[in-house]
């Protein structure tokens, strides 16, 4: 674990607590387990921002909901963040983290990570992504932004990225977005490598996730908001994000 971040709040933090909303769909190495129960390990990113919390002097509790719930419910100000990537038609209703230009500051980002294609051993993917001619199939879970893919795919819909995977190992599509490089430190989930898959680089997409605040939120405790956002690349331990994608096995 990296040494506590010792920052002093700067307004009364008793009582204060952040309604934290993520999927009730397991994403590792950021969250661990199904449904709406809290596991005993929960996930880097929870780890994360338990530790970041901490720091700021404030509370934090956990909420699972479908991520398309949790958006509503942020955009309503009945939760008071969850973790996406910026986007522009969340802009209105999302505070995050900007430099001096108002811009997105990836300095103060909880995590990083890209995404690369998987695809099963004998399906030859790099001459389907070549051939503007060929059928070419890829599963993304429902919900989930879209990302700058062959425009000759075909986006296929998933309940969840096991789901995905399991379309990609079934041969019922060509396959699917995985995580594969986390905060700059390369790295799949350790089921990756027990199923007939190769991973495609270089990676597809690169991401940068921002504790999104609710407008609310941000309104009412500007500084701690501000002081949470410095705490979390004091806080961030990597190690901990590459252990999480060996769950449940070492843990």
């Amino acid at each position: 674990m990296p040494a506590v971040a010792t920052i002093t709040p700067a307004e009364n933090t008793a009582g204060l607590t952040l309604r934290f909303c993520y999927e009730d769909k397991q994403l590792l190495p950021y969250y661990a387990g199904n449904n709406a129960d809290i596991p005993v390990n929960p996930g880097a990113t929870i780890e994360h921002l338990q530790q970041a919390t901490a720091a700021a002097g404030i509370g934090l509790e956990l909420l699972r909901m479908p991520w398309l719930r949790c958006l509503q419910l942020l955009e309503e100000n009945q939760v008071d963040a969850l973790v996406a990537a910026y986007s522009a038609e969340r802009a209105h209703y999302t505070r995050y983290p900007t430099d001096a230009y108002g811009q997105p500051d990836p300095a103060k980002a909880i995590n990083t990570n890209a995404l690369c294609l998987a695809y099963r051993f004998n399906n030859d993917l790099p001459h389907k992504i070549s051939d503007t001619t060929a059928g070419l199939t890829i599963a993304r879970p429902h919900g989930y932004r879209p990302l700058p893919l062959p425009e000759h795919a075909t986006l296929v819909g998933a309940h969840s990225p096991e789901q995905a995977i399991e379309l990609v190992v079934s041969g019922r599509v060509d396959a699917t977005t995985v995580t594969c490089e986390i905060n700059s430190v390369a790295g799949n989930q350790q089921e990756i490598d027990t199923l007939p898959l190769k991973i495609l680089q270089p990676p597809v997409y690169y991401s940068v996730g921002y504790l999104m605040l609710s407008e609310q939120f941000y309104q009412q405790h500007n500084a701690i908001a501000e002081q949470l956002w410095q705490a979390l690349p004091l806080t961030l331990d990597q190690s901990r994000y590459i252990e999480y994608l060996t769950y449940p096995l070492n843990f």
